[in-house]
Protein backbone atom coordinates (compact mmCIF):
# COMPACT_ATOMS: atom_id res chain seq x y z
CA UNK A 1 0.00 0.00 0.00
CA UNK A 2 1.58 3.07 -1.20
CA UNK A 3 -0.07 5.73 1.26
CA UNK A 4 1.18 8.44 3.05
CA UNK A 5 -0.66 8.72 6.25
CA UNK A 6 0.64 12.24 7.84
CA UNK A 7 -0.73 13.55 4.10
CA UNK A 8 -4.06 12.14 4.69
CA UNK A 9 -4.58 13.51 7.81
CA UNK A 10 -3.43 16.93 7.09
CA UNK A 11 -6.08 16.54 3.91
CA UNK A 12 -8.65 15.28 6.38
CA UNK A 13 -7.43 18.21 8.89
CA UNK A 14 -8.37 21.04 6.15
CA UNK A 15 -11.67 19.31 5.61
CA UNK A 16 -12.90 19.32 9.14
CA UNK A 17 -11.79 22.77 9.38
CA UNK A 18 -14.53 23.70 6.72
CA UNK A 19 -16.61 21.99 8.42
CA UNK A 20 -16.14 23.75 11.35
CA UNK A 21 -15.45 20.80 13.61
CA UNK A 22 -14.27 22.30 17.55
CA UNK A 23 -12.14 20.02 18.08
CA UNK A 24 -9.71 20.74 14.51
CA UNK A 25 -6.89 22.26 16.78
CA UNK A 26 -7.12 19.71 19.53
CA UNK A 27 -5.69 16.30 20.26
CA UNK A 28 -5.65 14.02 23.47
CA UNK A 29 -1.63 13.36 24.72
CA UNK A 30 -1.54 10.09 26.53
CA UNK A 31 1.46 9.44 28.90
CA UNK A 32 1.98 7.18 32.03
CA UNK A 33 2.87 8.14 35.33
CA UNK A 34 5.74 6.93 37.30
CA UNK A 35 3.41 4.18 39.32
CA UNK A 36 1.73 3.06 35.95
CA UNK A 37 -1.48 5.39 35.96
CA UNK A 38 -2.24 5.99 32.30
CA UNK A 39 -2.85 9.65 32.04
CA UNK A 40 -4.96 11.41 29.08
CA UNK A 41 -5.34 15.26 28.76
CA UNK A 42 -6.39 17.55 25.82
CA UNK A 43 -3.58 19.84 23.90
CA UNK A 44 -3.46 22.25 21.50
CA UNK A 45 -2.90 21.02 18.41
CA UNK A 46 -0.24 23.57 16.55
CA UNK A 47 0.37 21.68 13.53
CA UNK A 48 1.20 18.70 11.57
CA UNK A 49 3.05 18.15 8.65
CA UNK A 50 6.22 16.23 7.49
CA UNK A 51 8.03 17.18 10.84
CA UNK A 52 5.31 15.50 12.99
CA UNK A 53 2.55 16.45 15.09
CA UNK A 54 3.54 20.00 16.30
CA UNK A 55 2.99 20.29 20.49
CA UNK A 56 3.56 22.96 22.74
CA UNK A 57 3.93 21.81 26.59
CA UNK A 58 5.68 23.38 29.79
CA UNK A 59 8.71 21.65 31.47
CA UNK A 60 7.45 22.61 34.17
CA UNK A 61 4.07 20.25 33.69
CA UNK A 62 3.49 16.54 35.08
CA UNK A 63 2.63 15.78 31.42
CA UNK A 64 6.20 17.00 30.52
CA UNK A 65 7.95 15.28 33.25
CA UNK A 66 5.96 11.96 32.48
CA UNK A 67 6.68 12.25 28.53
CA UNK A 68 10.71 12.32 29.57
CA UNK A 69 10.55 9.38 31.77
CA UNK A 70 9.03 7.32 29.15
CA UNK A 71 6.78 6.98 26.07
CA UNK A 72 3.90 9.70 24.73
CA UNK A 73 1.15 8.68 22.18
CA UNK A 74 -1.37 11.28 20.76
CA UNK A 75 -5.28 10.71 19.80
CA UNK A 76 -6.92 12.59 17.20
CA UNK A 77 -10.71 12.76 16.60
CA UNK A 78 -12.43 14.65 13.88
CA UNK A 79 -16.33 13.65 14.11
CA UNK A 80 -17.20 15.92 11.77
CA UNK A 81 -15.47 13.81 9.20
CA UNK A 82 -15.51 10.69 10.85
CA UNK A 83 -11.60 10.43 11.34
CA UNK A 84 -9.63 9.10 14.52
CA UNK A 85 -6.06 8.78 14.58
CA UNK A 86 -3.77 7.35 17.01
CA UNK A 87 -0.43 8.04 16.74
CA UNK A 88 2.65 6.22 18.58
CA UNK A 89 6.34 7.84 18.33
CA UNK A 90 8.73 9.75 19.59
CA UNK A 91 9.65 13.57 20.09
CA UNK A 92 11.81 16.12 18.40
CA UNK A 93 12.74 19.84 19.87
CA UNK A 94 10.58 22.05 17.22
CA UNK A 95 12.60 24.75 15.54
CA UNK A 96 12.83 27.88 17.70
CA UNK A 97 11.44 29.87 14.50
CA UNK A 98 8.32 27.64 14.71
CA UNK A 99 7.90 27.84 18.79
CA UNK A 100 7.94 31.75 18.27
CA UNK A 101 5.68 32.05 15.59
CA UNK A 102 2.55 30.03 17.53
CA UNK A 103 4.05 31.69 20.29
CA UNK A 104 2.55 34.53 18.84
CA UNK A 105 -0.46 33.54 18.04
CA UNK A 106 -1.40 33.07 22.14
CA UNK A 107 -3.76 35.64 23.57
CA UNK A 108 -2.50 37.62 26.19
CA UNK A 109 -4.01 35.61 29.04
CA UNK A 110 -2.27 32.96 27.71
CA UNK A 111 1.09 34.09 27.58
CA UNK A 112 0.60 35.06 30.84
CA UNK A 113 -0.44 31.75 32.48
CA UNK A 114 2.90 30.26 30.46
CA UNK A 115 5.04 32.66 32.40
CA UNK A 116 2.84 32.22 36.09
CA UNK A 117 4.33 28.57 36.03
CA UNK A 118 7.63 29.96 36.32
CA UNK A 119 7.15 33.18 38.62
CA UNK A 120 4.39 31.72 41.21
CA UNK A 121 3.50 28.01 40.86
CA UNK A 122 4.06 24.59 38.51
CA UNK A 123 1.33 23.92 36.15
CA UNK A 124 -1.36 21.12 37.85
CA UNK A 125 0.28 22.14 42.04
CA UNK A 126 -2.27 23.02 44.05
CA UNK A 127 -3.75 26.48 45.17
CA UNK A 128 -6.28 28.18 47.44
CA UNK A 129 -8.74 29.39 45.17
CA UNK A 130 -8.91 30.28 41.85
CA UNK A 131 -9.26 33.97 43.28
CA UNK A 132 -5.62 33.85 44.27
CA UNK A 133 -4.97 32.32 40.90
CA UNK A 134 -6.44 35.38 39.28
CA UNK A 135 -4.63 37.24 42.15
CA UNK A 136 -1.46 36.31 40.93
CA UNK A 137 -2.28 36.69 37.05
CA UNK A 138 -2.96 40.24 37.61
CA UNK A 139 0.34 40.48 39.57
CA UNK A 140 1.91 39.44 36.31
CA UNK A 141 -0.28 41.60 33.92
CA UNK A 142 0.67 44.92 36.33
CA UNK A 143 4.26 43.97 35.39
CA UNK A 144 3.79 43.22 32.41
CA UNK A 145 1.14 45.68 30.67
CA UNK A 146 1.75 44.89 27.44
CA UNK A 147 1.34 40.98 27.82
CA UNK A 148 0.95 40.43 24.05
CA UNK A 149 4.31 41.57 23.73
CA UNK A 150 5.66 38.79 26.19
CA UNK A 151 8.50 36.49 24.72
CA UNK A 152 7.96 32.69 25.25
CA UNK A 153 9.71 31.61 28.92
CA UNK A 154 12.75 29.29 28.89
CA UNK A 155 10.45 26.66 30.08
CA UNK A 156 8.02 26.00 27.25
CA UNK A 157 9.16 23.36 24.66
CA UNK A 158 7.80 22.94 20.97
CA UNK A 159 8.38 19.60 20.14
CA UNK A 160 6.43 17.40 17.06
CA UNK A 161 5.78 13.53 17.57
CA UNK A 162 7.71 11.87 15.26
CA UNK A 163 4.96 9.67 14.02
CA UNK A 164 6.48 5.55 13.75
CA UNK A 165 3.00 4.23 13.52
CA UNK A 166 -0.59 5.57 12.91
CA UNK A 167 -3.72 3.50 13.54
CA UNK A 168 -5.92 5.32 11.09
CA UNK A 169 -10.27 4.76 11.86
CA UNK A 170 -12.77 6.09 9.23
CA UNK A 171 -16.00 5.80 10.54
CA UNK A 172 -18.92 4.49 9.02
CA UNK A 173 -22.03 4.72 11.25
CA UNK A 174 -24.72 3.59 8.29
CA UNK A 175 -23.36 0.14 8.82
CA UNK A 176 -20.73 0.55 11.64
CA UNK A 177 -17.71 -1.54 9.52
CA UNK A 178 -15.20 0.77 9.68
CA UNK A 179 -12.35 1.09 7.70
CA UNK A 180 -9.03 0.93 9.93
CA UNK A 181 -5.19 0.49 8.72
CA UNK A 182 -2.34 0.27 10.78
CA UNK A 183 0.57 2.40 8.99
CA UNK A 184 3.97 1.22 10.42
CA UNK A 185 6.88 3.79 9.46
CA UNK A 186 9.27 2.09 7.08
CA UNK A 187 12.76 3.98 6.36
CA UNK A 188 11.49 7.06 4.32
CA UNK A 189 8.02 5.25 3.84
CA UNK A 190 5.11 3.63 5.25
CA UNK A 191 3.66 -0.29 5.30
CA UNK A 192 0.26 -0.54 6.10
CA UNK A 193 -2.45 -3.71 6.90
CA UNK A 194 -5.97 -3.50 7.23
CA UNK A 195 -7.15 -4.14 11.16
CA UNK A 196 -10.44 -5.15 12.27
CA UNK A 197 -12.58 -2.45 13.46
Amino acid sequence: MDRDPVAEIVEARAEARRRQDPHVDVCILATTRGDGRPEARAVSLRDIDARGFGLLLNALSPKWRQIEAGGVSLLVLWTTVRRQYRVHGRLTPMEPERVRQFWDRKTAGSKLLEHYYGACQEQSAPISSRAALLTDIAGLAARHPDARALGPPETLRGVYLVPAEIDVWHGSPEDRLHDRHLFTRQGEGWSAVTLVP
